[in-house]
């Protein structure tokens, strides 16, 4: 569970926890051009960044939800199931 966001202006140590109990480390992921706007649009919309947008989906927090019929539980389509069937 996130601890409480930290008052402005202190200042914060590098590397030191700010709202979980262990630290961040470093990740590289690959994403589209487009997709990379959207998530850094996504991201401002909510206050957050980038880092803790992707921090809350894959905490749950912030729940993922497929709500297209077209879509399986992990939101593949069902024409990307299908392949990765054959």
């Amino acid at each position: 569970m996130p601890r409480q966001m930290p008052k402005k202006n202190l200042k914060i140590t590098k590397g030191e926890p700010e709202l979980y109990d262990e630290k961040k480390k470093p990740l590289n992921i690959a994403m589209t051009p487009t997709g990379a706007k959207m998530l850094d649009d996504l991201a401002k919309n909510m206050g957050l960044t980038r880092s803790e947008l992707v921090e809350r989906i894959a905490r749950g927090i912030i729940p993922l939800q497929t709500n297209s019929p077209e879509t399986d539980d992990l939101g593949k389509s069902e024409e990307q199931s299908k392949l990765s069937s054959a």
